[in-house]
């Protein structure tokens, strides 16, 4: 499978697994829209809503990070360009991931 199918696959893929997921994450914020912080962060820390956040944030910045190199790809490809996208979408996937991990595990300190 060429590599352009293997991307065209993942984007669509993606966007189909972010639909449900967009509906939890606006329902989930919509419900705790004008709570206190301490509110969110406990509603955050159960089990089911840490994970959905979790998947959101993967699929999330995974499609963000395809989306990108498809721009890059079609209007101003350089290999710099494409390297910086993946860069930057990792350090936001870890800085996501690691600021959801310390609002469940230390909860509000």
């Amino acid at each position: 499978m060429s590599d352009g199918i293997k991307h065209w696959k993942y984007s669509r893929i993606s966007s189909v697994i972010l639909i449900p997921l967009t509906i939890w994450f606006v329902a989930f914020f919509s419900k705790n829209f004008d709570m206190p912080f301490e509110h969110v962060a406990s509603s955050m820390s159960t089990p089911f809503n840490s994970l959905m956040m979790l998947v959101f944030l993967t699929a999330t910045i995974f499609h963000l990070q395809q989306g990108l190199q498809v721009i890059i790809e079609d209007y101003a490809y350089r290999k710099l360009l494409i390297n910086l996208n993946i860069i930057f979408n990792s350090a936001l996937y870890i800085v996501s991931v690691c600021s959801l991990g310390k609002l469940v595990l230390l909860g509000v300190l």
